[in-house]
């Protein structure tokens, strides 16, 4: 009598539909045989029409007897999202400032800070453009869409003009990258440590700080921040960056606040919060480091131990914890403030239209008026004029916040996208959390990547 495969195998498919198993049920007797035909078939009948492996289907007929279960017998194609648009400013070919070099196998965070300044005319960067998605295959023969990269509309930045999507100075001064736009500020030095006769900073270009900065003093900046030097618990915060060529010693006083990146040689204690990516050379210790896209601590020591850890994409570590079992946590996918600051932005952009609204009945009052004949005083026409200003300035403003809106619906949407990659030591007592989910480590691994899978924390050794 001839027996069904099916009564003797079942077939899964993953819960993403990118791989068939099959799982022997039963043991077939001695002479049950089966052709190629007959799984074809029966794969057929159970949903897995692509991404047939033909060399498994071809060892589960010759050698029955050899297999191992679960056995993989389809693999879909997933599908690649484009990649988000982003700024990159003339200096990011330079090899030497943003990448570990051969000798060292780190980067020299001195050259880092190291910003040239730039005359008027002089390129400072471009617009590099989002990509399109290419779609995935599921083993049930279904396409799966693929999203195309964020992108922003590209606008002037301070003493910048635009053409197409490339970046030039309109005046001299020091680049200062933000997320969306480069500018060119004005440098405000100071030759040493901040101390009661400089007193507290607050500039709208550029800060460099020869030196260091004490507990209790501010800085604040509508550029980039760079100290050479070290941070106590005092409160640094910069539109752009914060460069800081030594680290911050903070005893949980104080806070280190950047719109963009935050480049540091160690944190202790600190309070850290960066828009897009925090570098950290050497290590992180009881702090509390929080990032808009990815937190990076493997070019040194790269130790992170106690505290708290948050970040979108990735955290990219050589140890996390320590063999004293030290509590450390790291947060990955939604920002740990996520709520308040999606409502910070909702709040935004209802100003900004609102604003704008009571800026356009102003406009067409004048207008109707000249239209009617009558001449607009000097008063008036001063109004008009900053009325017009003042309506591209809200434009921009609700712009940007729906942008921004769109990014953190992205990232709510997609708790399984983040990474964390342990190069050495994954020690326990470390919490893991991707969004709702949370896994504590109580075993030692090395060489860890840990993703979100399947409903579940994985935790996979290289």
């Amino acid at each position: 009598m001839e027996q069904d495969i099916q009564d003797f195998f079942e077939v899964r498919i993953s819960e993403d539909k990118l791989s068939a198993h099959v799982i022997a049920m039963a043991a077939p007797g001695e002479e049950t045989a089966w052709l190629r035909e007959d799984w074809d078939s029966f794969l057929k009948e159970q949903g897995v029409l692509f991404g047939i492996i033909d060399t498994n289907i071809n060892h589960v007929i010759n050698e029955p007897d050899a297999v191992v279960y679960p056995l993989e017998v389809a693999q879909g194609i997933a599908p690649k999202n484009g990649d988000p648009a982003y700024i990159r400013p003339v200096n990011v070919s330079k090899k030497s400032q943003t990448e570990p070099t051969e000798q060292t196998g780190s980067v020299d965070l001195k050259q880092v800070i190291d910003i040239p300044m730039v005359k008027a005319g002089e390129f400072t960067g471009e617009k590099i453009d989002a990509t399109v998605g290419v779609n995935g295959k599921a083993v049930d023969g279904e396409e799966l869409p693929s999203k195309d990269g964020l992108d922003f509309v590209l606008r002037a930045g301070k003493n910048t003009r635009i053409e197409g999507n490339y970046i030039y100075a309109i005046e001299a001064g020091q680049i200062s990258v933000q997320k969306k736009t480069i500018h060119v500020n004005p440098l405000y030095e100071i030759n040493g440590d901040l101390d009661l006769k400089t007193g507290n900073i607050d500039f709208t270009g550029n800060v460099t700080i020869h030196g260091n900065v004490p507990s209790g003093f501010e800085v604040k900046s509508k550029g980039d921040i760079r100290v050479y030097g070290t941070v106590e618990s005092a409160f640094l915060e910069a539109d752009g960056s914060i460069y800081i060529s030594s680290g911050v010693t903070a005893q949980q006083k104080g806070f280190i606040k950047a719109g963009q990146d935050v480049h540091v040689t160690y944190l202790n204690e600190a309070n850290v919060y960066a828009g897009a990516n925090v570098y950290v050379k050497q290590a992180i210790m009881h702090s509390f480091c929080q990032a808009g896209a990815g937190v990076y601590c493997h070019d040194g020591r790269g130790q992170v131990v106690g505290g708290m850890v948050s970040a979108v994409t990735e955290i990219h570590i050589n140890e996390a914890g320590n063999t004293m079992n030290t509590s450390t946590s790291f947060y990955i996918g939604v920002p740990h403030d996520y709520v308040k600051r999606q409502k910070d932005l909702e709040n935004r952009l209802h100003e900004a239209k609102e604003e704008n609204q009571k800026v356009m009945k102003l406009l067409k009052t004048l207008e109707k008026k000249e239209q009617a004949g009558t001449t607009l005083s000097s008063k008036e026409r001063i109004m008009k004029l900053r009325a017009k200003t003042t309506r591209e300035t809200l434009k921009n403003q609700a712009n940007d916040a729906a942008e921004d809106l769109q990014e953190m619906l992205e990232v709510s949407q997609n708790v399984e996208g983040g990474t964390i990659v342990v190069e050495k030591t994954l020690h326990t007592n470390v919490d893991i959390h991707f969004g709702k989910y949370r896994r504590k480590i109580n075993v030692t691994y090395t060489k860890t990547t840990i993703t979100f899978k399947e409903g579940e924390i994985d935790v996979s050794v290289k």
